[in-house]
């Protein structure tokens, strides 16, 4: 090879290396992912609301006696039942069905959307009274109802009356105050917990 190849193969290969040096110093950044979806369903139900419930229930369980050929029946008597009903309920979403749209990594912005929230768990409290439990204030017989041998009457009154507590209890966590807090809580938790990682999300909530 003569002098003036090796001069024309020493100056490709500076050329090139410089090229090289180039493009890793100037290459683009790959675009930037918004934060992982992981890391959010990981908080499996994210509760942003627990209700306190407290109401007084009134009930009176009839005892009637159907009145032959008729369609009457005459009351008998029945029990009274007057439930002083305590319990609380968890509201919160399922983050395990979110979802980014929207993603634009320039500007580090995204929309996340939600499903919304519902009632994660509802109980009526039934432990002592001085520790905030449910209590029966009075539990009273009306007419024959105290002269009927057993106690089947009364024990349906009572099964009646906590039942009715628990479905008022349940409304009350589905109601659409309670819907709307939950709905700031877990927008304002998200926002925060993910602008820590440098991204704004706007937070959708799925019909």
């Amino acid at each position: 090879m003569s002098r003036f190849q090796l001069f024309l193969a020493a100056m490709a290969a500076a050329v090139l290396g410089a090229a090289g040096m180039w493009w890793v110093a100037f290459k683009p950044a790959p675009p930037v992912p918004p934060p992982a979806l992981l890391a959010v369903e990981g908080m499996g139900h994210l509760v942003s609301v627990k209700v306190r419930y407290a109401n007084v229930i009134e009930f009176t369980q009839q005892i009637t006696q159907g009145i032959p050929w008729t369609q009457w029946e005459l009351l008998l008597g029945g029990t009274q039942v007057l439930l002083v009903a305590k319990g609380d309920c968890l509201v919160g979403a399922d983050m395990r069905q979110a979802r980014y749209e929207a993603v634009d990594p320039a500007a580090r912005t995204a929309v996340l959307w939600l499903p919304m929230p519902a009632t994660l768990s509802a109980r009526v409290h039934h432990g002592p009274r001085d520790q905030g439990g449910s209590y029966f204030y009075a539990v009273q017989g009306t007419g024959i109802e105290p002269l009927i041998p057993g106690t089947a009457n009364r024990t349906q009154a009572i099964d009646t009356a906590l039942q009715r507590a628990q479905q008022d209890m349940e409304r009350a966590c589905q109601a659409g105050n309670t819907l709307a807090t939950a709905k700031e809580n877990a927008e304002a938790v998200l926002k925060q917990l993910l602008a820590a990682t440098g991204w704004a999300v706007q937070v959708r909530w799925q019909p």
